[in-house]
C-alpha cells in the first residue's frame, strides 16, 4: 500500500525547467529566428534610413559608412572603374555640344510645297465661298517667290494639273491654282470706234490664242466680249456672252468692224453696264473685267462709270483699264510727221493736257474695281497685255513667260 502511494506521489519540480533537454531545443531555435531577424531589420534601417548604403566599400558609402563596409568589399574597383566610364563619356559629351555651332535663325516666308509630296491644290482646296476673296487675290505678293506658295511648275499642283512648265514660282501657282477650283470668268471691253482698228483686228486674229492660253492655265475659264461704239454708229454695244467655247467668241468677233466715233466721248458706260448686268458671271468665280477706252464716256457719266466699276469690285469683282493714251498720242505724231516731212520725226511731243486727263480719270475707275490703269506702248503688244490684264500686273513675269513657252 505504502509502495502504491509512493508511486502516485509527484516528485519535486525542478528549479531551471527549461535546462531540460526539450525545453532546451525549443529555446535555442526561437533566439537563433529571433536574431536573424533582427539583423535584416538592422540591415533595412541600415540601407533605407542612414542614406547611402551600398558604396564602394570603407568610406564611399556617404551616410550608410557601415553598411557600406559590411557589404561593399569586394566591389571597390568594379564600382570604380564604371564611374570613371561615365565620367568620361560625359565630358566628351559635354565637350562636342559646346564645339557645335548653332544653325542660323532663318524667318521663313513660304509654306511646304505639296507638290513635293504629289498633291495638287485643285484636289484637296475646299469648296468655299470666295466671295471677298476675289477682290483679295489682287493683293497677293507680286514676286515669284512669294505669296501664297504651291509648287514647282507654277507652284502647287504638279505643275498646273498638266505639267505647265516648271520654275514659275510659288506665289503665281497657287494663284492659278485657287482660281482651277473656283473658277475663272473674264470678260474684254473694246472700244470699237475707227481708232481702234488695230485692237478690233488683233483680237479677231488672235482670239484663239488668247482664249486658249487663258484655259491652258485655269480650265475651267470662261471668256466674254463686248464691244462698244457710240449712239448714231451702227451699233452702240453688242456681246457675246461668258462661254467655255472659243468657237463661238470667234464667230461673234469675225462680224465686228470698227468704224464711227466721229466725236471725242463715246460709248463707255453702256458698255461697262452690259458687261457687269448681262454677261451671267458666276456666282463664286474669280471675275475680271478688262476695258480698252480710247475715249472717255459721255459727260455726266464719268461718275456713273466710276461707281459702276465700284459696286462690281464691291461684290468680288476686278476691273483693269488698258491705258492707250501714250501709244495713240504717238501713233498720231508719225502721222503728221509722214505727212507734213515725209518722215517720222526725233522730236520728243510732251502728252497733251487732254491724254493726261484721260489717264488721270481711267486709273481711278480701275481704282474704284480694285484694279489698275496697265499702259499699253506697243499695238503689237495687245494681246500679251490682255493676258496680264486678266491675270492681273502683278503677275508680269509670270504671265510673260508663259506666253512665251506656248
Amino acid at each position: 500500500m505504502a509502495d502504491y502511494h509512493d508511486k502516485r506521489r509527484p516528485g519535486p519540480r525542478p528549479v531551471y525547467p527549461w535546462l531540460r533537454r526539450d525545453y532546451f531545443k525549443t529555446s535555442v531555435s526561437y533566439l537563433v529566428s529571433l536574431a536573424i531577424h533582427a539583423a535584416v531589420v538592422l540591415l533595412v534601417l541600415a540601407t533605407v534610413m542612414l542614406d547611402g548604403g551600398g558604396g564602394p566599400g570603407s568610406d564611399a558609402g556617404g551616410k550608410g559608412k557601415l553598411f557600406s563596409m559590411m557589404v561593399g568589399q569586394g566591389r571597390v574597383e568594379t564600382q570604380t572603374e564604371r564611374k570613371d566610364k561615365s565620367d568620361s563619356l560625359e565630358n566628351a559629351i559635354a565637350k562636342a555640344v559646346e564645339e557645335i555651332e548653332p544653325l542660323p535663325v532663318v524667318a521663313s516666308q513660304v509654306t511646304p510645297d505639296l507638290a513635293d509630296v504629289g498633291v495638287r491644290l485643285r484636289d484637296v482646296a475646299p469648296k468655299i465661298n470666295p466671295m471677298g476673296t476675289a477682290s483679295s487675290l489682287r493683293a497677293l505678293p507680286g514676286s515669284a517667290a512669294g505669296g501664297m506658295a504651291v509648287g514647282p511648275g507654277f507652284g502647287m499642283g504638279g505643275g498646273m494639273g498638266g505639267g505647265i512648265g516648271r520654275g514659275f514660282g510659288r506665289g503665281f501657282g497657287d494663284f492659278v491654282g485657287l482660281m482651277q477650283t473656283v473658277g475663272f470668268d473674264v470678260v474684254f471691253v473694246i472700244d470699237g470706234t475707227n481708232s481702234m482698228q488695230f485692237a478690233i483686228d488683233t483680237v479677231k486674229a488672235r482670239m484663239r490664242d488668247l482664249v486658249g492660253q487663258i484655259q491652258h492655265l485655269v480650265p475651267n475659264s470662261r471668256a466674254g466680249f463686248v464691244i462698244y461704239k457710240d449712239k448714231g454708229d451702227d451699233f452702240t454695244v453688242k456681246m457675246s456672252s461668258l462661254s467655255f467655247h472659243a468657237d463661238k467668241l470667234e464667230s461673234f468677233i469675225k462680224y465686228i468692224q470698227a468704224g464711227g466715233g466721229g466725236d471725242y466721248r463715246e460709248a463707255v458706260y453702256e458698255g461697262m453696264r452690259t458687261a457687269v448686268e448681262e454677261l451671267g458671271w458666276r456666282e463664286f468665280a474669280r471675275r475680271v473685267i478688262v476695258l480698252v477706252p480710247s475715249s472717255p464716256p459721255h459727260v455726266g457719266q464719268e461718275a456713273l462709270l466710276q461707281n459702276i466699276a465700284k459696286d462690281f469690285h464691291a461684290k468680288g469683282g476686278v476691273v483693269h483699264v488698258l491705258d492707250l493714251a501714250e501709244m495713240m498720242h504717238r501713233n498720231y505724231q508719225i502721222a503728221l510727221d509722214k505727212a507734213l516731212f515725209g518722215e517720222p520725226s526725233d522730236k520728243v511731243v510732251p502728252l497733251p493736257e487732254f491724254y493726261v486727263e484721260l489717264q488721270n480719270y481711267f486709273a481711278s475707275v480701275a481704282k474704284a474695281g480694285g484694279g489698275e490703269l496697265i499702259p499699253l506702248g506697243d499695238e503689237g503688244k495687245l494681246t500679251g497685255e490682255l493676258m496680264v490684264a486678266a491675270f492681273g500686273p502683278q503677275w508680269r513675269k509670270e504671265v510673260a513667260r508663259f506666253s512665251a513657252e506656248h
